[in-house]
């Protein structure tokens, strides 16, 4: 198969999918390497295809989403993390991604997608599995995420939230 064809059936693939799905997976599909996947999913963005990378694979964000989306400051510690997602997606909202300002670098972000406690759980058994450290570790604990809640009353209590248990950076 044809490096072109292989990331049009891709493609394909992304946008009929409901779940994410792994770069492993579509490596085993096509018999080409991990490596080659995610060089084909950068060309493909290159090419403007909403392609998003999230603890659990690649998704495509092909429909609209509705809802408030804000960015907020936090700062905590490595194990205050998992106590710091579940308030967000406990009080409805979803966290789209986190972004830090690295001083050299600039801005590094990286995509979440989190909703639910399942998928907060999730993420951290990831970070244990692959024995990695957060981007917020770069900053000193302080990080940036974009979240989308179902409307103003919502961001707000949030925001209230994230501030009594002392999250939110001010």
């Amino acid at each position: 198969m044809e490096a072109e064809q292989r990331r049009q059936e891709m493609l394909e693939r992304l946008k009929t999918s409901i779940e994410p799905i792994v770069a492993r997976s579509l490596a085993e599909t096509y018999d080409v390497s991990r490596q080659v996947i995610v060089g084909d999913v950068a060309l493909l963005r290159a090419a403007g295809e909403d392609i998003y990378s999230t603890p659990k694979g690649y998704v495509m964000r092909t429909k609209a989403v509705s809802g408030l989306t804000t960015q907020i400051v936090c700062s905590h510690t490595r194990e205050q993390t998992k106590e710091e997602l579940y308030t967000i997606v406990d009080s409805g909202s979803e966290v789209l991604d986190v972004i830090v300002e690295h001083p050299v670098y600039g801005t590094i972000k990286g995509d979440l997608n989190i909703s639910s406690r399942l998928e907060v759980d999730e993420f951290i058994d990831k970070l244990k599995q692959a024995k990695t450290s957060l981007l917020s570790k770069l900053t000193d604990g302080i990080h940036t995420h974009t979240i989308r809640s179902k409307n103003e009353a919502g961001r707000d209590k949030l925001i209230e939230l994230l501030r009594e248990k002392g999250f939110l950076y001010e």
